[in-house]
């Protein structure tokens, strides 16, 4: 069967200049994606008319069924998305008989919210009423409606730029296109490595025969995750899948032969024992308590966490040893173990994970180079602790910290 295609135009010279990143890029490819739509293109285009114009008819160009743009449904000068589908399409901008009532009740709720006047908000705030003639609009998340259009065979879908708003207004204009075209869902198999990189894993997937899939791997924070995806009734491609995930399961360390991420795997791994979890962070700064706490009903086994960054804060708040910070010093493994053993016994949990690290740029020595990072694991019968040496700036070594640190509870809730 073949897929639909698809394409995303996002908009906002922001994305261009970096002065911010993109998520509804990420967003729509993998919502498309996993319900069976060919993602042909992501492009980025400017506040600019001329460019806005040439980059949306190079995608109607290219026929998709599916035409997602993303941002400039607003009031500002530079929100330039609806006049410019009504250009390029060839109709007049109108008043939808929908959205106007739409853009009203938002205005009302957001004035009532943040004490403002809503007479005085309401003339600027209409001006999101204004779509494409013969459009349809989709109620908003936030106060500008989004509309569907149709140039040819394309149904155009315009969502607004903000991140929430496009992933509460999104799915179920996601179920409609699917239904219209006939896009069907794929079979997909994923499998998550930890301890192999991408070498490893490209290499034992040449001994498998995957003509009938389509393979992709990811490597991210010291994973790699392979995905084969076949359409539901290929047969001979669910036995080559098969066979595939028995190889990579039995030649590699997979930690998630079913989809699952660390994350969810740890969530269920406590849920399951009834267990419960704190951190003692240094150089990660909270951010592995900011992952523990991500998945919704965390509170079912996050205790709490400790922040302690100066030693002076792993002594009076971790009772870790003075000799053994003036001995060992600070990023050690016998700090790592005291940490995560003080976090245990401070907060009361069944575990506790502990961060040390030097996560540079500065701060390294030859003996202690940057990149350099002790995690403890404390449990109930022992406290485990690891050491690693991770690559890249701040940010990775912190991201690569958080991950080995889920891994290691990972490993000490299966034992």
């Amino acid at each position: 069967m073949t897929r639909p295609a698809a394409a995303v135009l996002l908009t906002g010279s922001e994305l261009l200049d970096g002065r911010t990143r993109d998520r509804n890029g990420h967003y729509l490819g993998g919502a498309l994606s996993g319900r069976g739509f060919r993602v042909s293109h992501v492009l980025v285009s400017p506040d600019d008319p001329d460019g806005l114009r040439r980059d949306l008819r190079f995608l109607l160009d290219e026929r998709p069924a599916v035409l997602v743009i993303s941002g400039g449904l607003g009031t500002t000068h530079d929100d330039l998305t609806a006049e410019t589908v009504a250009a390029v399409t060839g109709r007049p901008l109108a008043d939808d008989p929908d959205a106007p009532r739409m853009v009203t009740e938002a205005t009302r709720r957001v004035a009532a919210r943040r004490g403002l006047d809503l007479e005085g908000l309401l003339p600027e705030m209409r001006r999101q009423a204004l779509l494409p003639a013969g459009s349809r609009a989709v109620a908003p998340a936030g106060v500008a409606p989004g509309f569907i259009a149709r140039d040819g065979g394309t149904a155009i879908v315009a969502l607004p730029g903000v991140p929430w708003e496009v992933q509460a207004m999104w799915p179920a204009v996601l179920e409609e296109l699917a239904a219209e075209t006939g896009a069907q869902a794929p079979a997909t198999r994923s499998l998550r490595f930890y301890g192999w990189g991408e070498v490893q894993v490209a290499g034992l997937l040449r001994t498998c025969t995957t003509d009938r899939l389509r393979v992709a791997i990811t490597a991210s924070s010291g994973e790699v995750t392979v995905t084969a995806g076949y359409e539901r009734d290929d047969a001979e491609a669910a036995v080559q899948a098969d066979a595939l995930a028995a190889t990579l399961t039995d030649a590699g360390p997979v930690f998630s032969s079913d989809g699952r991420a660390v994350d969810q795997i740890v969530a269920d791994l406590l849920r399951g024992r009834g267990a419960t979890v704190a951190t003692a962070e240094s150089c990660t700064g909270g951010l592995l308590g900011g992952r523990l706490t991500e998945l919704p009903g965390s509170s079912d086994y996050v205790v709490g966490g400790v922040v302690v960054y100066s030693n002076d804060a792993k002594r009076r708040l971790l009772d870790v040893p003075a000799d053994l910070l003036e001995t060992h010093g600070a990023v050690s493994a016998p700090v790592a173990e005291s940490m995560a053993e003080g976090a245990r016994a401070a907060v009361g949990a069944d575990y506790a994970l502990s961060v040390t690290g030097i996560a540079g740029p500065d701060g390294g020595t030859p003996d202690k180079p940057v990149g350099l990072v002790f995690i403890g694991c404390a449990g109930p019968g022992e406290t485990l602790v690891r050491r690693h040496e991770f690559p890249g700036d701040r940010a990775t070594v912190r991201a690569w910290s958080v991950t080995a640190a889920l891994h290691l509870l990972r490993r000490s809730l299966e034992r």
